[in-house]
């Protein structure tokens, strides 16, 4: 079991660097604005431009870093999972616990949810 989660880890650093290494250089290298703040003629490009360009790349910044988390959080199964519950079921397997203990604590923490 540790190794599938070692595995979903490592697939995710790899699909995130790969994603950096594609979209990173769109960001700061050139992009919609090619030739930097100066426009054609020499002349400074107007302050609305510079702004607009300042927020999409701030917005692809934005959108880059929540789907890194949606990601991680689809490869590495994190779905929230309570942990009360995770441990009365390994005491159940364990045998620890009669079929009515489990049933009664299992209701009781599924209640204090």
């Amino acid at each position: 079991m540790t190794a599938t989660l070692t595995d979903r880890r490592l697939v995710a650093a790899v699909l995130l660097a790969l994603g950096a290494l594609l979209v990173l250089p769109l960001l700061f290298g050139g992009g919609m604005m090619a030739g930097g703040m100066w426009g054609h003629g020499g002349t400074a490009a107007p302050g609305w431009m510079v702004l607009v360009g300042t927020l999409s790349r701030v917005l692809v910044v934005v959108v880059l870093a929540g789907a890194g988390y949606l990601l991680y959080r689809a490869v590495t199964g994190d779905g929230g999972s309570d942990s009360a519950l995770e441990e009365l079921r390994r005491a159940y397997a364990r045998g620890e616990l009669t079929d009515e203990e489990y049933d009664r604590r299992r209701e009781r923490l599924q209640r204090e949810e």
